[in-house]
């Protein structure tokens, strides 16, 4: 994930407290970004991921380790960005009809890999 700061703003030691979080769980990189675009953060389980934690149901149960580090990743950017975390508008403001459901069941969804 590219954050949008300095190298010397993202340093192992002092890393934001999602990453600091399960740190040592993560194995985590640092390096500036191609360009001098900001910083380049990497972070990936120590572990292997067993298969059936990587598959569709294992994932849709939350059993993915990699879940946990694309959340740590998502949550260390909108921290070092934004200075908070940024999250979905709560309660949405969807209408309570058939699509607006669907909607609020995806944004639920998201929030283990913070995409849909």
């Amino acid at each position: 994930m590219t954050i949008y700061r300095a190298p010397g703003e993202v340093q192992v030691p002092t890393l934001p407290e999602p990453l600091e979080r399960c740190g040592d769980r993560l194995e985590i990189r640092v390096r500036p970004a191609p360009g001098n675009r900001g910083t380049e953060v990497a972070a990936r389980p120590k572990e292997p991921v067993p298969k059936l934690a990587s598959s569709l149901p294992g994932r849709l149960a939350g059993q993915d380790p990699r879940q946990e580090a694309r959340t740590a990743l998502r949550e260390a950017k909108s921290l070092l960005e934004a200075g908070e975390v940024l999250l979905p508008d709560a309660p949405p403001t969807t209408h309570e009809s058939p699509g607006g459901k669907v909607i609020g069941l995806l944004t639920r969804r998201s929030g283990g890999e913070g995409v849909l």
